[in-house]
């Protein structure tokens, strides 16, 4: 106790929170100063977390605003908490100046301590009035310097809205032709999409370099896949599942291929069908024949829909291809000819996964 009163430090502390003087009437009407003390404090933390996903542009606001109502773990609540602290904030600043101004607090000894509340208060509102100017105008102070060590591929994946990189539009687009799905998410103001893909253990490694690289893009949060627990009748059994952010903007890929409410085969696909997206389709539903060519699993779409796929291999790649039935009545699948796969090896071998070369065999 006698170092609190002695160290030139702690005494200052001492004075202003142990034995500081206070009236003997004081009551809970002398809070609201440490009320908007603490407000304050909790709007500087959620401000920190909300810059992390907060993009200040014009055209990207509203994008990374929804991001974090949709995709970041609990972000809701520190939106909401944020905004409704903002909220209190203010009602307490009124309040502080009603209870200064009934109990006289602007008469001396304490003018000095008024008028810097007064001084603090103009500033305030002055802040807010140029924020407000600056909004109405559209001028966008660019904040992401301040907010350089929170930046991360996430941020970066929203920069990229509008247009995105055609990188992960091939992988997922082509992925689409493969193991991908999409799935719309409804909303009042604006509905998104998001694709998930999974597979077994036996895929794994292909699926850990997918999650790298699209976690390195800023489209998932995670570059590891996510265990899922699977059952169909008395069977169980464990996929890896990657799980994409949701956005309002790819929207007219989920249209696309599910305006008929089943996957179909968009007649704009051969400028994603690069040899990137290429590989992938193999990878993720290729199969290779021993001392034959190579299918591509396309159960799903029409005989129609695989032959518009087998002309943009023969004609962008010059590919001999063919459509073959699989033995189930109206499923079909398409045919990489033997001939046709040391040309195909040069075209996706560099984008094949290691544990995928078993797909071409011996031509990687």
């Amino acid at each position: 106790m006698r170092l609190l009163k002695t160290h030139p430090i702690l005494s200052l502390l001492n004075s202003y929170v142990v034995d500081t003087p206070q009236p003997a009437n004081i009551s809970y009407l002398w809070n609201f100063g440490s009320l908007l003390g603490l407000c304050l404090i909790i709007q500087i933390l959620t401000g920190i977390f909300l810059a992390m996903h907060y993009t200040p542009n014009v055209d990207l606001a509203f994008a990374s605003v929804e991001h974090i109502m949709r995709d970041v773990n609990m972000g809701w609540a520190i939106r909401y908490a944020h905004a409704n602290t903002a909220s209190f904030f203010f009602i307490f600043v009124y309040l502080h100046i009603a209870r200064g101004l009934y109990y006289g607090s602007y008469r001396s000894p304490r003018t000095l301590l008024w008028s810097i509340g007064v001084i603090i208060l103009v500033l305030m509102m002055a802040i807010i009035c140029g924020q407000i100017d600056y909004t109405n105008n559209n001028f966008n102070t660019d904040l992401s310097l301040l907010s350089l060590p929170f930046i991360s591929p996430r941020i970066r994946g929203i920069n990229r809205i509008g247009p995105h990189d055609k990188l992960p539009l091939d992988i997922l687009i082509c992925g689409l032709l493969g193991d991908w799905w999409a799935d719309l998410i409804p909303s009042v103001n604006i509905p998104s999409v998001r694709f998930q893909i999974e597979q077994g253990d036996k895929n794994l490694e292909y699926l850990n370099s997918l999650g790298a690289i699209l976690y390195e893009l800023g489209y998932i949060n995670s570059s590891k896949p996510k265990l899922v627990q699977k059952s169909y009748l008395d069977q169980k059994w464990e996929n890896h599942r990657i799980t994409t952010f949701s956005y309002s903007n790819l929207v007219w890929i989920y249209s696309e291929f599910y305006s008929k409410g089943i996957k179909v085969v968009p007649s704009w696909i051969e400028p994603y069908l690069s040899p990137v997206g290429l590989a992938h389709w193999i990878m993720q539903d290729g199969s290779r024949q021993k001392g034959q060519g190579l299918y591509l699993a396309t159960n799903s779409f029409t005989y129609q829909e695989c032959l518009f796929l087998t002309s943009i291999l023969s004609n962008k790649y010059l590919l001999k291809t063919s459509v073959l039935k699989t033995g189930t009545e109206g499923q079909w699948r398409i045919s990489v000819w033997k001939e046709s796969m040391p040309k195909l090896a040069t075209i996706i071998g560099a984008y094949l996964h290691p544990s995928m070369y078993r797909k071409l065999e011996y031509y990687v």
